[in-house]
């Protein structure tokens, strides 16, 4: 009988070890999704990439049609 109440508190023991781990492995995926650069940090850093990409286009766009008004009104060009 000793004997099976010693197994019995094994049992239990082990029980309670694989809820602690599988407690710790479910904190760990919330951690990766929420440290994880291809998670949402990492898009967020993508959209903010790719607005300043347009805005650095909108810009070269703009200046060109600068330099083309300043040529024309002035008769010089950038390069002279």
């Amino acid at each position: 009988m000793p004997e099976d109440k010693h197994i019995n508190n094994l049992y239990l023991k082990i029980a309670a070890l694989e809820r602690r781990i599988s407690k710790l492995e479910l904190g760990l995926e919330e951690h990766d999704r929420v440290i994880d650069p291809q998670g949402w940090i990492g898009e967020a850093f993508e959209r903010v990439y790719e607005d300043i990409d347009n805005l650095e286009t909108k810009l070269d766009s703009a200046n060109s049609k600068l330099d083309a008004i300043l040529q024309r009104l002035t008769g010089v060009s950038e390069g002279n």
